[in-house]
């Protein structure tokens, strides 16, 4: 009962810190935004089934299943999105197929159950309930599977959102533990039937599984909105940075509307015959992410974060917050948080 009460705790929080910024969300951010007010709310209900009552509620039991079908389903709408440059229209399009299947595959459900039973599904008096949870099982493993080929594309072409570094890895691992700890339960309800000692083993570790999950959201919720905000809490007294003669430094321009770059090996495509040095300085620089070197590569220019959005196409506190992690980075590694980025000695 502890491990509920403080997932759902927990999840409330990620859910108001997803929320609180939902004003300048793009597309897929709204897709993690919902992804945090559904897992908020499952764990509400079964907190409540679980320990507050011993009654039956049919439009909870709709409710949880449709919701944890949706739930299953946006992650590939969120990696689905990342690959769009026309969001506004493939954002449409993914919220109608996400809710046509999720209540196209509950029907499924129902139409498998033991029929005595009105309408619940996943309840032990459900005679067919072993035939559901397997069917649950199998669509899990699907979507899974598929999410991982979607993350492997993004990979490789860049996507049109950036997706890097420690988000990039947040973002894996939360859904990743979502679809292993939703097995898990459906593994727990089969068992629940024919073992009784493995069904404990599976309880404990879906519940701490679900409380894993609401950290990770909770993590994921402050990488997309207040990444900002937290680096200039946590940040350590800044470096000093090195200062060359104006003189020394090139001046860096480009044609900003024929300017096409989204991803860092674009970028040096596109300018590398303009300013090889800048190329070959920032890749020296291991230590960055691609996506981090993008924006070394842009920090010169002196563009305004608005004008970053427009050029890379993606959204204001995208570019934000990756500013934040290139000048996060610079620091932890010691060098000096502007062109040439030399290292510092201390």
């Amino acid at each position: 009962m502890f491990l509920s009460h403080l997932t759902f705790f927990f999840s409330a929080i990620g859910f108001l810190l997803f929320v609180i910024k939902s004003y300048r969300h793009k597309g897929f951010e709204r897709f993690l935004t919902l992804f945090s007010f559904l897992y908020f709310s499952l764990s509400g209900i079964w907190l409540f089934i679980n320990s507050y009552t011993t009654d039956r509620f049919d439009y909870l039991d709709h409710y949880a299943a449709v919701s944890e079908n949706l739930a299953l389903l946006l992650p590939l709408a969120i990696v689905y999105l990342f690959n769009k440059r026309n969001r506004s229209n493939a954002f449409l399009r993914s919220v109608v197929v996400v809710v046509a299947i999720a209540v196209g595959f509950y029907t499924i459900h129902l139409l498998i159950k033991d029929n005595s039973l009105n309408s619940l599904v996943f309840v032990l008096e459900n005679k067919n309930i072993v035939s559901n949870a397997l069917l649950q099982i199998v669509y899990n493993i699907i979507l899974m599977v598929l999410f991982i080929l979607g993350i492997r594309k993004i990979e490789l072409s860049g996507g049109s959102e950036l997706f890097d570094g420690i988000y990039r890895k947040v973002f894996i691992l939360l859904f990743l533990v979502y679809y292993a700890q939703d097995i898990l339960y459906f593994l727990m309800v089969i068992f629940s039937v024919t073992s009784k000692q493995q069904f404990y083993w599976l309880y404990i570790v879906s519940l701490t599984s679900n409380l894993l999950v609401s950290l990770l959201i909770i993590t994921l919720a402050v990488y997309t909105n207040w990444l900002s905000l937290f680096n200039k809490i946590t940040a350590e007294p800044k470096l000093e940075t090195i200062s060359l003669p104006k003189e020394n430094i090139p001046v860096f321009h480009f044609d900003k509307e024929g300017f096409r770059a989204r991803t860092w090996m674009e970028f040096k495509n596109v300018l590398f015959n303009d300013y090889p040095d800048l190329i070959d300085h920032i890749e020296k620089l291991e230590f960055l992410s691609k996506t981090e070197k993008l924006y070394a590569g842009m920090l010169p220019f002196e563009l305004s974060h608005k004008e970053v959005a427009d050029l890379l196409n993606v959204s204001l506190r995208t570019v934000e917050t990756n500013f934040y992690r290139l000048r996060t980075k610079l620091k932890e590694y010691n060098h000096a948080l502007a062109y040439p980025y030399e290292a510092i000695d201390l």
